[in-house]
């Protein structure tokens, strides 16, 4: 999109990630290499006339870095990663901000347009603002409206059902990086749901990025703020092959924190992540004896893994016993489990280990 502001043509890149039919419903729209893509994108812009090249991309790290490398951009706005970056090497501004708008990076372009022995030069210099929401002045009638709304689900979902002894950590570069207590947590209960040998969930799946102290309580809107997507627990009986290609999809995308990153129960796992994709996994144990590539097991997952979401096509093909349609929510099995068990004592338990 070309828009033309003050004399200054802007073009406006809008970038989405490659993996996008992976992580959402993408009907039958293709998906190329989302770098490649943009760059080109980038440069016709500018051979089109734009004095401004603005890129809005939804991609990670990586793919950010080489858009920026590449110098087709005069300011990149990403997301994704919902982390707080901001980068200017005198070319190309970049910023990242956060999650859930926690903080912004509002960036301001001073631009200058000379003319010269009739040639026409557009100069700019950025001006980065950091903004910590926490600590905005909120809109009066927006603010009266959300205090009616916030009681109303407060009255339903600030319902304690349980308490955990040990602490409990679902902040984003955990859950996608690494064993954690409450993957653990969520995992076991959809294991014990379906009565199914093992259990594995997306990390990404896990959102409220919280921390919970030990000895807290643990309420219905801490569940539905964990597992916010409204996912069903299923059940399907797969083979060993399938449980081992699924996890190398797991740690494929490990070093973007791709939210594919596995949470299991029933399972032990090595991976070595500085291997190539695909061959990361080392070695799984189920139970006290090694996974047996040939033997069938009753697997715990997500609806949305199922069919496939983020990447676990290696799921497709097993005997499902309880489809999507059929499955309970995964958070009120989760709710279940906790209130059944009153106090819980989720820890990490050497499930997973990395080698990095």
């Amino acid at each position: 999109m070309m828009k033309e502001i003050a004399g200054v043509k802007i073009a406006l890149i809008p970038v989405a990630q490659d993996t996008s039919p992976e992580v959402a419903s993408t009907g039958d729209l293709k998906f190329a290499n989302a770098p490649d893509s943009a760059i080109a994108a980038a440069k016709d812009a500018r051979k089109n006339g734009a004095d401004l090249v603005v890129g809005v991309t939804q991609t990670p790290r990586s793919q950010d870095a080489k858009m920026f490398a590449s110098k087709a951009f005069d300011v990149i706005l990403s997301g994704d990663d919902h982390e707080v970056a901001m980068e200017y090497d005198g070319i190309t501004a970049y910023v990242e901000t956060s999650i859930d708008a926690n903080y912004l990076v509002p960036v301001d372009l001073n631009v200058t347009i000379e003319t010269k022995d009739g040639k026409r030069s557009v100069k700019w210099e950025p001006t980065f603002r950091f903004i910590d929401t926490a600590t905005a002045t909120p809109d009066p009638a927006t603010s009266k409206a959300s205090d009616v709304y916030t009681a109303m689900l407060d009255k339903e979902l600030n319902v304690v059902i349980g308490k955990t002894t040990s602490p409990l950590d679902s902040r984003r570069n955990m859950v996608r990086t690494q064993e954690t207590a409450i993957g653990n947590l969520i995992a076991d209960a959809l294991r014990q749901a379906v009565n199914a040998d093992v259990a594995l969930v997306n990390g990404g799946g896990i959102r409220a990025d919280k921390e919970y102290a030990a000895g807290a309580d643990i309420t219905r809107k801490d569940v539905l703020s964990e597992l916010p997507f409204g996912n069903t627990t299923v059940l399907t009986i797969v083979t060993g092959k399938q449980i081992q290609d699924a996890l190398e999809n797991g740690f494929s995308k490990f070093e973007d924190g791709a939210g594919r990153f596995p949470q299991v129960s029933g399972m032990k796992i090595e991976a070595d992540v500085t291997k190539p994709p695909g061959s990361r996994v080392v070695s799984v144990v189920v139970g006290d004896k090694p996974l047996d590539m040939a033997g069938t097991y009753k697997l715990a997952t997500n609806d949305y893994m199922l069919g496939g979401g983020d990447g676990y096509t290696a799921l497709a093909g097993g005997k499902v016993v309880i489809n999507g349609g059929n499955g309970k929510l995964m958070a009120n099995d989760v709710m279940y489990y906790i209130r059944t068990a009153g106090t819980v004592d989720a820890k990490l338990e050497g499930r997973i280990t990395i080698k990095k």
